[in-house]
């Protein structure tokens, strides 16, 4: 497949995602929007419902890249990015779609499953952007520093909501215990990941779902407060992680990603 073609294939399997998206949103697949089936299988690391706003602001970076690879398709970065990205992000967007259907339909195991091979295609596609870098270029970087970063806690959550739905025990330890060794792991992760892909985006999102995780342990709606220990662990973790940001932008001699 050529490049021109290449661009205009992630052009559409894009658009059919955030159709996709949208209809499971929406109820519209199995007649339960996504929210409805995570309030069933609620987790104390479940952000509150604000928190997945940053959805739009993470398509719309997307759609912002892609007209821009369809734009400077003569631009030898651009170029660059089509050939080494193009066939990971279908893949990438083909797990979401599938992640979406599965979770829609209550098979939140299988669910988790496929957001596991989407988060790893992500960090592929980073390791990709890490090789080709040019210069200070920040929109690709940015698109899916924040796309890997917001999939890495979603995928944390997921993983949650599945154990949840098994019923598991947590190997016996309190709700707001085992809360705080995810939200702790969770955190080296993202650390390991940023270290390898040196994408000073990536741990941004994950701070916003702390805050967001911070917001429903207090909120009315959610746990009204009851896990006073765990609301300051991820307050703290939302506070690490951005001086996580600000140190690997820092390293990287103030870029999303370090020069060539």
């Amino acid at each position: 497949m050529d490049r021109t073609k290449k661009t205009w294939t992630i052009a559409i399997v894009f658009l059919i995602t955030l159709v996709i998206n949208a209809l499971g949103a929406t109820g519209l697949i199995n007649d339960l929007s996504q929210k409805e089936i995570s309030d069933r299988f609620l987790t104390v690391i479940t952000p509150s419902p604000s928190t997945f706003s940053i959805w739009s602001l993470i398509y719309t970076f997307l759609l912002t890249s892609i007209i821009v690879l369809i734009a400077k398709r003569k631009d030898p970065y651009y170029q660059k990015a089509v050939d080494e990205i193009a066939g990971l992000f279908i893949l990438s967007s083909i797990l979401n779609i599938a992640w979406i259907v599965a979770f829609s339909y209550v098979l939140v195991e299988i669910s988790t499953l496929f957001i596991l091979g989407f988060v790893i295609t992500l960090a592929l596609i980073g390791r990709k952007l890490l090789v080709i870098r040019e210069g200070k270029r920040w929109l690709l970087p940015l698109a899916f520093g924040f796309y890997n970063g917001w999939l890495m806690i979603a995928t944390v959550v997921n993983v949650a909501a599945a154990l949840v739905k098994m019923e598991w025990n947590r190997f016996g330890l309190a709700e707001d215990v085992w809360g705080i060794i995810i939200l702790a792991v969770a955190i080296v992760l993202v650390f390991l990941v940023m270290s390898s892909l040196r994408n000073a985006a990536l741990p941004l999102p994950v701070a916003w779902a702390y805050f967001g995780i911070y917001q429903f342990l207090r909120a009315p709606e959610g746990f009204k407060g009851v896990f006073a220990s765990l609301q300051t662990v991820a307050l703290a973790g939302s506070a690490i992680l951005l001086a996580m940001a600000v140190y690997q932008f820092i390293r990287n001699q103030y870029a999303l990603l370090p020069k060539a």
